[in-house]
Order: C-alpha cells, then sequence, then structure tokens
C-alpha cells in the first residue's frame, strides 16, 4: 500500500487550500521537497496525494494529505461485502493497526441489533456507490448497546481508520479536519455554504444518499459520511454530514441506518 502512515508524515503538511488555491503534486514530488515556500506563494499552495492500492481486492484510491496533517483517502471506501460467506481481513481502528483478523459478515439483523440488515447496501447501486451501516464500518465490533466510545475495529485497510468522532478525539476526525480549513471551531456544527467546497478539491466528498429499511434515500442535498464512534443514546452513532446551508462534523444517525465511508491513516 502506498502513501502509508509514516510515508504520510515525511510529507509537507499543506496550507488552508481549498479548490483553486491548490495545486496537487504527486508523493514523489512531495518527498523530494518539491515545494513553493507558502510565505511567498499563498495563492498556490501544494497538496501531496498519492494512489494507495488496498491489497484486499486491488482497489485504487487517490490519498492526498491535507491541512489538519492527516493523509486522507478522497474517495469513499468500496470494499465488497456482498454476501453471507465473504471472509475479508479487518484491522484495528486504531494505533495498533497491523493486528489482522478474519471476518465474516452476518446478515438478517433488525433495528437494534448488532447484526447488519440484509439489504442491497453492500453492493454498489446503479451508481456504483458502496453503503454500510455502523455495524458494517466497525466490522462487527460495534454493538447496539454501545455509546460514547469508539470501535475497535474497522474495514479500512491496514494502516487506515474510519475518522472518530471530535468528542474523543481532536485528531483524524471531521471536526479537526473542518477545523484546519476555517469551516468550524472546536468541531462544532457550523452554519455556513459549503456543497462547493467539500465537493471540491481537496475533499472530493459527493451527496451520494444513503439507505434505510431496504430503501434508498437521496437526502436532499445533504452528504453523509460515517464516523465509527457511538453517540450518547446507543442507538445512534456519529457521522459528519454537510449541505448548502451546514456543515456537522458531529451529526448522527441510527446506527443501521447505511451510507458512505472514508478511511484517515492512523
Amino acid at each position: 500500500q502506498e502513501m502509508t502512515p509514516a510515508i504520510c508524515n515525511s510529507v509537507h503538511t499543506p496550507t488552508n487550500a481549498i479548490g483553486s488555491n491548490a495545486i496537487l503534486i504527486d508523493k514523489a514530488a512531495a518527498l523530494a521537497g518539491n515545494y513553493v515556500d507558502v510565505t511567498s506563494d499563498n495563492t498556490s499552495p501544494k497538496v501531496a496525494q498519492h494512489t494507495l492500492y488496498d491489497i484486499r481486492d486491488n482497489k485504487p484510491y487517490t490519498v492526498r494529505k491535507l491541512a489538519d496533517g492527516n493523509c486522507w483517502m478522497t474517495e469513499d471506501l468500496e470494499l465488497d461485502l456482498s454476501t453471507s460467506s465473504t471472509t475479508i481481513s479487518v484491522f484495528r481502528a486504531r494505533s495498533d493497526s497491523t493486528t489482522v483478523e478474519s471476518w465474516t459478515p452476518s446478515w438478517n439483523g433488525g433495528y437494534n441489533s448488532d447484526v447488519p440488515l440484509n439489504s442491497n447496501t453492500r453492493t454498489p447501486d446503479a451508481s456504483g456507490n458502496y453503503y454500510y451501516n455502523f455495524y458494517d464500518v466497525t466490522a462487527g465490533s460495534g454493538t447496539s448497546g454501545q455509546a460514547n466510545t469508539s470501535a475497535d475495529w474497522s474495514i479500512c485497510p491496514a494502516g487506515w481508520q474510519v475518522p472518530l468522532n471530535y468528542t474523543l478525539s481532536n485528531t483524524k476526525s471531521y471536526g479537526s479536519l473542518t477545523d484546519a480549513y476555517g469551516l468550524t471551531v472546536n468541531g462544532a456544527n457550523n452554519t455556513n455554504t459549503n456543497i462547493s467546497v467539500f465537493e471540491g478539491v481537496p475533499f472530493n466528498f459527493a451527496r451520494k444518499g444513503y439507505y434505510y429499511n431496504g430503501g434508498r434515500y437521496t437526502n436532499g442535498p445533504q452528504g453523509t459520511l460515517w464516523s465509527n464512534t457511538a453517540y450518547s443514546n446507543s442507538i445512534y452513532a456519529y457521522h459528519f454530514s454537510y449541505d448548502s446551508n451546514n456543515t456537522w462534523p458531529q451529526n448522527y444517525a441510527v446506527k443501521n441506518l447505511a451510507m458512505p465511508v472514508r478511511c484517515v491513516a492512523i
């Protein structure tokens, strides 16, 4: 896998660069120190990017080092969990990222069950988008009774994790990411106009809707992405969402709702 946490740490952290204000350069150029001093060229800050290959299925993902100092996938995870016979390698969600375990997803769960719903959310929809519920993204380590804690495992590749919620970590969370770009303060939900910001460089977020009780909801103009942290009411878990008027890095939803997921380097 490329753009590992070690490589990410050795690459320059860009300034607050959004949209046309960012110039993307390859990892090799970043490692070679091919940056213009941002104090003299702050109209064109450089954002390092490279391609990660998930060795479990060889799918490529574009990875960029962003202004919070972390490397983020700029594409949603597309790990196929399509049948109950699927067994995948999953990893510790935090620092112990080399510990591996085989996980076989279960099916036919209910509203308040630790088992994912049997639906079409684990295979691509007509547009090629993948959706997972909280039990999926935590590789079964998140439970229906869990509250105010993060799950121990995730379906991200080795060395990567589903983002934490800001209440438990002011780094590697959507709140710390939006803070770094001046879109929020202390990871709090904020009222502003951000669709054009989030759906351009460097984030590449997309409004893909979600699945619930077997039905797909486009959810209007809102984009959503899971965290791996359970909410104070154990029925819910945190997620990041945005629309044309708001940024919600600490929104929450029922755990068996299925939505896209991103990964951040540990």
